[in-house]
């Protein structure tokens, strides 16, 4: 097994709004649904059950009409601190030509600096391999392109779905 070193990447990202209403919208499904995943995506089905051993699902489907599910298990809820959880790759995506990466975990911690809040996200993967090929995929990219959407929803001031 590679040192998690090897498997892992992190993106960090300082956002202009206070810890509480950070991690509220990474946990409410109606505002996760705003913005997660790649530029011009839709998100048909967010659901999100945000307790340990509490099951998510995130649907994004593209511009260009490829839907892509997302799904897994929460592994760690602390309230405003950090969440951290499996993501358990969808083996029909057309990407991994029949042989799936392994599961990975994502967490997300959340630090108060006065009005604003410092997100650190890493994604640990199952193996250097895996974490190679989702490079080369884009995953580094698709996730600062969330970022992006999270930092314009934020300038929004939206806290609520609409």
């Amino acid at each position: 097994m590679s040192a998690p070193a090897d498997r892992s990447f992190a993106i960090e990202r300082i956002f202009n709004a206070p810890v509480e209403r950070v991690f509220r919208l990474w946990t409410d499904p109606l505002l996760v649904a705003q913005w997660w995943g790649i530029r011009d995506c839709t998100i048909p089905l967010c659901v999100l059950d945000v307790r340990v051993g509490g099951r998510w699902r995130i649907d994004m489907l593209t511009a260009g009409g490829t839907l892509y599910r997302n799904q897994g298990s929460y592994l760690e809820v602390v309230e405003n601190v950090r969440l951290s959880y499996r993501d358990e790759p969808d083996p029909e995506i057309r990407e991994w030509a029949g042989k799936p990466p392994g599961r990975s975990r994502h967490t997300v911690s959340f630090t108060a600096s006065g009005a604003r809040t410092h997100v650190h996200f890493e994604v640990t993967l199952a193996t250097a391999a895996d974490r190679e090929r989702l490079l080369a995929l884009g995953m580094r990219g698709g996730w600062m392109q969330s970022f992006d959407r999270l930092e314009q929803l934020i300038g929004k001031g939206a806290d609520h779905a609409g």
